[in-house]
């Protein structure tokens, strides 16, 4: 434990719940009845998607990004985003569904039912140039990015004890983290990866067998982001770093740069200079296909508890991340029912993150979370990619993931919440008011037994049955 960690366990956490700000931005495609593309136009309840700082496009027409308003706990962000979900999925044609996956739904042999976003010209011209260097399909993967940080209080208050500028404090600690996760992303990709196939017409070639993440993976994944490496070794080398690959067209813009963990100020990087950093962004998670907003409050808890540990450890060695960059491609890359190549590291982190709890005197859900994982860790097919398995029919999750979509979209009709239909008139309406109408208004449904959502305890696999 370093100065850091004395110094915040000495002060100790208060209120670890809200010890945190949460934002999160849920990336889905919009499809058919058929599991296919929707073709069907961006809905107009949702007003100008441009306008819009809460639903609107990403990279395609069809392609949905959901953005909470900054949160103040797990619950809360949780609870924003259901209430937008709520809304864009009332917002959606007869017959169209949200894709649970990040691995596109099934394609046309041409592709053509991937149209680029409708947005501004300079916006268009951007999507036209990123799939002209690396590939329309690039930008097809949907995807869960998490954003967090301590809250401005909290460093505040770590900063007076230490008696050091509360800039820096907050930068020392943000960066810790920023470098933990890298250095731990194969921990999540384990995990959460939930990208064991790809459908149709997406990749031309593939690995023999499923995998953990092919998203998640170097050679089958996001490929084009990480190509340019950034420099974790201080705020500036990073912010230095990004204008170089601008300036150098190794980067289209300072938007491109894609790495899996990035530091972030709501104002760009002259700001984050001059004021800090505000928070980091997650950006590895695939969409989790059971959870009707792409995520689960365990993982939030997880990444939290992760957090919370890399800022009182020493800060691990930013020049290391090529090394964890590998560990996370063959994690990747690993049969789902297969023990991990990581897996005494995994539990060693886990069982820090136990002390940790103890020490701190944090909730009990967060030792009960842990006790999930760590069972995780050794039964592989508990995981959320082994737990996909059973559900591959002829080497497809099409029909299943349009079963989940469904019953999802049904889900949604059947909670009494009010729809909020204010973004056709205003689409960006005033924080308070979108509070008031929608976020106090949003109820989450009581619980609906719908037996396929549940996915049973698949056995392990014989070990002949697992190619190596």
């Amino acid at each position: 434990m370093d100065d850091y960690g004395k110094s915040i366990l000495k002060l100790g956490v208060g209120d670890f719940a809200r010890g945190f700000t949460w934002g999160l931005e849920v990336e889905r495609h919009r499809i058919d009845s058929e599991g296919y593309i929707s073709q069907a136009p961006y809905p107009a309840m949702l007003g100008e998607q441009s306008r819009n700082p809460y639903l609107k496009n990403d990279f395609f027409e069809s392609q949905s990004e959901l953005i909470t308003p900054v949160a103040g706990s797990i619950d809360q962000v949780l609870h924003d985003a259901r209430a937008l979900d709520h809304t864009l999925r009332a917002a959606l044609a007869a017959g169209e569904y949200l894709w649970p996956f990040s691995m596109p739904p099934k394609l046309t042999a041409d592709h053509s039912e991937l149209v680029y976003a409708n947005d501004s010209p300079k916006k268009v011209a951007y999507f036209e140039e990123i799939s002209r260097r690396f590939g329309k399909l690039d930008g097809a993967a949907s995807g869960i990015h998490v954003n967090l940080g301590p809250t401005t209080a909290w460093t505040n208050a770590i900063a007076l004890r230490m008696r050091r500028k509360q800039q820096r404090v907050r930068d020392d600690l943000m960066l810790k983290q920023a470098v933990g996760f890298m250095h731990y992303r194969w921990l999540l990709t384990y995990l959460k990866g939930a990208s064991p196939i790809a459908e149709q017409h997406y990749l031309s070639q593939l690995p023999e067998q499923p995998v953990r993440s092919l998203r998640n993976s170097r050679e089958y994944g996001y490929g084009y982001a990480q190509e340019f490496k950034g420099d974790y070794r201080s705020v500036e080398a990073y912010i230095d770093r990004i204008k170089a690959g601008v300036a150098s067209d190794e980067l289209l813009a300072a938007s491109a740069y894609h790495e899996p963990v990035r530091l972030r100020h709501m104002a760009g990087l002259d700001a984050m200079l001059a004021e800090g950093v505000s928070h980091i962004e997650l950006r590895m998670l695939d969409l989790d296909p059971v959870s009707d907003i792409g995520i689960q409050r365990d993982t939030l808890l997880l990444i939290q508890l992760m957090a919370f540990y890399f800022m009182v450890s020493p800060s691990q060695d930013p020049e290391a991340l090529t090394a964890a960059s590998f560990k996370n491609d063959q994690v990747s890359l690993e049969h789902p029912y297969r023990s991990c190549c990581q897996q005494q590291d995994a539990l060693n982190l886990l069982h820090q993150l136990q002390k940790l709890v103890r020490r701190a005197n944090l909730a009990p859900e967060y030792t009960a979370m842990l006790r999930r994982m760590i069972e995780a860790i050794r039964r592989p097919n508990l995981t959320t990619s082994g737990q996909l398995l059973p559900r591959i029919r002829q080497n497809s999750l099409s029909q299943y993931g349009l079963q989940l979509a469904a019953e999802f979209q049904l889900l949604s009709q059947l909670n009494p919440s009010p729809v909020y239909r204010g973004f056709a008139a205003e689409p960006c309406p005033p924080h308070n008011q979108l509070q008031r109408d929608l976020f106090d208004r949003y109820q989450r449904q009581a619980h609906v037994n719908l037996p396929s959502l549940v996915i049973p305890d698949s056995p392990e696999l014989p070990e002949d049955n697992i190619a190596n």
